[in-house]
């Protein structure tokens, strides 16, 4: 089975020192904080997470193709649950998962995709804002 640390040694070998690179370690992170929520190995959802992307260079000019490369890279050293969270992340494989990890690795993959396009102080300052304004509410 694929280790956290095979499988970031995986995301250095195919995605570089790239922002893509750092979008799967956020994605990762946020999955294994996620896991006993839903009482699950934190290892495996952090290396679901990891692997995610590991095609994105390699299908980018066919995103149909995105996750079900990877899945094949991978094979069985990751679960077959895994396996189709990481084929059905992207709604254009057509592919279909209907389990926790599969909408939690969406969920994520989301969450870091907002995180870079709004930055990650934007959202701090949004946050404090909202703070402040509640704060003065409870002050009169």
């Amino acid at each position: 089975m694929l280790t956290v640390v095979d499988a970031d040694f995986l995301v250095k070998q195919y995605l570089g020192d790239t922002p893509r690179a750092n979008h799967s370690r956020f994605v990762a992170h946020i999955m294994r904080e996620l896991a006993p929520t839903f009482s699950a190995s934190a290892d495996l959802w952090e290396v679901v997470g990891l692997c995610h992307d590991l095609d994105y260079f390699h299908t980018s000019n066919n995103w149909s193709q995105h996750g079900l490369v990877t899945v094949s890279w991978l094979g069985d050293n990751i679960p077959v649950e895994a396996q189709h969270a990481i084929a059905a992340h992207d709604h254009r494989t057509g592919v279909q998962a209907d389990t926790a990890l599969a909408d939690v690795l969406k969920t994520a993959d989301a969450v870091a995709v907002i995180d870079e396009r709004l930055g990650r102080a934007a959202i701090l300052d949004a946050d404090r804002t909202d703070s402040y304004a509640a704060l003065r509410r409870q002050l009169g």
